[in-house]
């Protein structure tokens, strides 16, 4: 039986080779991986501290494509695992890191672009330059958008340092996956660490979110393509009280022209929610026709069985189908003719 094509707009890579430092050991937060099993398991470091222990699910084409099929997922839109963001890092060096991270990426797209798009990722440290660096990621790295981070180094995406990048993506046609990274929250969350990214993670997505409403981005840069991980995190609940907010103060005292929740419905939004009555609230009640499946592929706490959780959720009343791939190909900006995502016959 033929099933329509899932395409997973949030799953993650890490090249099985990283540069070395370019200062020659100075940088104490530079990435490096180290071989375990060369060929199928490695270790993450960041400097000297261990990270994240991967395996080759993270750099193989052919080891992700084997999930995919099992999983019922016809393509992956790439994104770097997000501590490779490293806004930590001084403009240059970060510059380098990334073009070797898009490098990487986009050769995974090149030797399998039936099954793969690309998001890449830029020193947004440094807004001009990640605007300058955004302008070639198509053509010289063939990808499809960046991924970016919550905050950069503190800083919510709404604030105007960012609006260099965000008009160089809205000339590209960029799509731009915002993924949680060292929410503001975590020193106050020091005393449970499992509540980072099991809690703080969706309060940072969240208010980045309510960041670059509040902002205006979406007015200053109105063809912008953007989405969130792990479903906007917070968002849902806060958007009705920003709503009230919006509604008895004038519009913000005339700040926002649009009310929040009419701004929120043009996000995306990954399925990532594990749970099939919330997925459909956001299906319905947020922003419909704008959810995409997200796996967190090949992570700890990626969605199990994503094809019977994206049936389970469209099967709910008033869930659109676009959520198999309508919405993800019109975040990732790809034509139903892109080669990506043909359906595929799982039995």
């Amino acid at each position: 039986m033929a099933h329509p094509p899932l395409i997973d707009v949030h799953s993650h890579v890490v090249p099985q080779e990283l540069p070395a430092d370019p200062t020659g050991g100075a940088i104490g937060a530079w990435p490096s991986v180290v071989c375990e099993a060369c060929r199928t398991k490695a270790q993450v470091f960041m400097g000297k501290r261990p990270f994240r222990e991967i395996d080759d699910r993270s750099w193989s084409p052919t080891r992700r494509i084997e999930d995919m099929d099992q999983d019922g997922v016809a393509a992956q839109a790439l994104s770097p695992m997000p501590e490779l963001l490293s806004y930590w890092l001084d403009p240059n060096p970060a510059l380098e890191l990334a073009r070797h991270v898009n490098g990487a990426i986009g050769q995974m797209v090149a030797a399998r672009p039936d099954r793969f798009f690309g998001l890449g990722t830029v020193p947004l440290q440094d807004p001009e330059l990640a605007a300058k660096e955004a302008r070639d990621l198509k053509t010289r790295f063939g990808l499809t958008g960046v991924e970016v981070g919550s905050n950069v180094a503190g800083a919510y995406l709404g604030d105007v340092r960012f609006d260099p990048f965000f008009a160089v993506c809205e000339a590209e046609g960029l799509a731009i996956f915002v993924h949680s990274l060292h929410p503001l929250q975590a020193r106050d969350l020091s005393r449970h660490p499992m509540l980072v990214p099991f809690a703080g993670f969706t309060v940072d997505t969240g208010l980045c979110a309510a960041s670059l409403i509040m902002d205006g981005v979406l007015e200053r840069f109105p063809g912008l393509r953007i989405g969130f991980s792990h479903g906007g995190g917070v968002l849902a609940p806060l958007l009705h009280r920003m709503e009230f907010g919006w509604g008895s103060t004038n519009g913000f005292e005339g700040k926002l022209p649009q009310s929040p929740k009419a701004y929120a419905r043009r996000f995306f939004y990954d399925s990532l929610v594990y749970d099939e009555a919330y997925l459909e609230h956001l299906a319905t009640q947020i922003a419909p026709g704008q959810i995409c499946l997200g796996t967190d592929y090949p992570y700890l706490i990626q969605q199990p069985d994503p094809r019977a959780f994206i049936e389970g959720g469209a099967a709910r009343t008033g869930v659109s189908d676009t959520i198999w791939n309508d919405a993800a190909r019109r975040f990732l900006g790809v034509s139903e003719t892109a080669s990506a995502g043909r359906e595929v016959n799982h039995g």
